[in-house]
């Protein structure tokens, strides 16, 4: 289940699409505030069930313009704007470093303002007041694999509280319920932030990718 993670951390950080009436109307308010609050530092509980149970996850994340940083119990991800790093952790530390370049295909499955603004395979709904939903209509144009998005905002400050992700059907009966537990905009981040510390890490297996 946990290789979905960072598919749901892209989601709840970047988040945005055209959509319709007053569904678009909640939509953009969200974006803007989400623009306006600059660099993000946020921590999240995610439920993840399929069809062998449920696992609750903490992550973290701090996001400035196209870079980020995330971190779950067993896994970390950095990436610059160009190099990305993927650590390994099987529960004695981190054993494997993946670095690569991520093509252009690559980039665009974590740049879900790009995807979903022009949102191709996605119809757009919601309530207007404080939910909104995405439901893929075209599997060719379906983001890592997702099925549907719905987010519930607060109303008064447009700020997310939870998402609920169910993912494509061949993927097997997975969803995933995230609470944001906090969020923290107008941060300042050392670009060290998205680097991964390789030297740092004793014993570990690097595998260059580029």
């Amino acid at each position: 289940m946990r290789k979905y993670l960072f598919t749901i951390i892209s989601l709840m950080a970047v988040l945005t699409v055209s959509a319709q009436d007053s569904a678009e109307q909640l939509l953009q308010k969200t974006v803007s505030k989400m623009q306006k609050d600059g660099a993000l530092a946020i921590t999240l509980e995610a439920e993840i069930r399929d069809d062998n149970g449920t696992d609750i996850v903490d992550m973290e994340l701090k996001l400035q313009g196209n870079c980020f940083y995330v971190k779950e119990e067993d896994d970390m991800l950095w990436f610059d704007g160009k190099t990305m790093w993927r650590a390994n952790d099987f529960g004695e530390g981190v054993e494997e470093i993946y670095i690569s370049e991520p093509t252009p295909e690559e980039k665009a499955r974590y740049d879900i303002i790009a995807l979903l603004s022009k949102h191709q395979g996605f119809s757009v709904s919601g309530n207007g007041t404080d939910t909104f939903t995405l439901t893929a209509t075209n599997d060719e144009h379906s983001v890592a694999g997702i099925y549907s998005v719905t987010a519930k905002v607060d109303p008064t400050t447009y700020a997310f509280k939870t998402i609920r992700i169910v993912f494509a059907e061949e993927l097997g009966n997975i969803s995933a319920n995230v609470k944001i537990t906090g969020y923290n905009p107008g941060q300042t981040f050392d670009k060290k932030t998205f680097i991964c510390p390789v030297s740092q890490y004793d014993d570990v297996e690097v595998i260059d990718l580029r």
